[in-house]
């Protein structure tokens, strides 16, 4: 009877560990596409005359529908702040051309810029996104 009451026991366990690495598999998968796709953002070479000013305090977000709207779909964000001696202009030429590989297709690189400062410089925020459809990620539902 014990025997049996182990047999058991351990046949729901075996089951539970399985549904448990089931569920869990596209979430370790999209993690990893998460974090390949911040290191090709940020391995991405800066203007000249720029320089990330917060590289502890950057953005990596991973999420349902991050810039709205409906569906299922998995979002990757990568956000950094720059400083920059360069205008607009100069920043969106180099940027433009960026073929920055995301999570399933090529990122898309957005700029938002502040004012100059008195010293010359200036701050950008450099947001690089990607996107998919829905593949079992139960974050994305």
């Amino acid at each position: 009877m014990r025997t049996m009451r182990l047999v058991t026991a351990g046949v729901v366990v075996i089951l539970l560990a399985g549904l448990f690495v089931l569920a869990m598999n596209p979430v370790w998968r999209d993690d990893a596409r998460l974090q390949a796709f911040y290191e090709r953002v940020v391995a991405y070479p800066l203007p000249p005359n720029t320089r990330d000013i917060f590289p502890m305090d950057r953005d990596v977000v991973f999420g349902k529908n991050l810039v709205g709207g409906g569906g299922s779909y998995c979002d990757y964000r990568v956000r950094l702040t720059l400083q920059t001696a360069l205008t607009p202009q100069e920043i969106r030429r180099h940027y433009d051309h960026a073929a920055i590989a995301g999570a399933e297709a090529k990122a898309e690189i957005s700029l938002y810029f502040r004012e100059q400062d008195p010293a010359g410089g200036r701050r950008v925020i450099l947001e690089a996104y990607d996107s998919h459809d829905w593949d079992w990620d139960w974050r994305c539902y």
